[in-house]
């Protein structure tokens, strides 16, 4: 049986699998991408306020954050409708192509019993 991505939508990314992809790209939009998670304005001012965070580092707050949040799931569809919403066709293409490589959608598929964890 083939698998693409599509089947791997409502799967819950590896956590270094969403910042190799992202994080050179989109680093500088870390609020907006927090916004779009529905990460809550508190917690992004904190991140703002500290100026000893890279946009790297605020970034990778801000995954974490999702990741252990329940305001939205983490599945890659979630991580694809925040870039879409973020118009980043770019990145999307990104993820798509990642996740249909062979070796990469079948990673996925068999981490059946896979549950969501912190990122970092």
């Amino acid at each position: 049986m083939s698998t693409s991505f599509r089947d791997l939508l409502d799967k819950p990314p590896d956590p270094n699998d969403i910042m190799d992809l992202i994080k050179n790209d989109i680093s500088s939009s870390w609020n907006s991408v927090g916004s779009e998670l529905n990460i809550s304005m508190n917690v992004r001012d904190t991140l703002r306020r500290d100026i000893s965070l890279t946009d790297t580092d605020k970034l990778e707050r801000i995954l974490n954050e999702w990741s252990q949040s329940e305001t939205k799931p983490v599945t890659w569809r979630i991580v694809l409708e925040a870039l879409k919403s973020l118009q980043r066709q770019d990145l999307i293409r990104k993820v798509i192509a990642y996740l249909e490589k062979p070796d990469n959608h079948q990673r996925y598929i068999s981490m059946n019993n896979f549950s969501p964890h912190p990122i970092f």
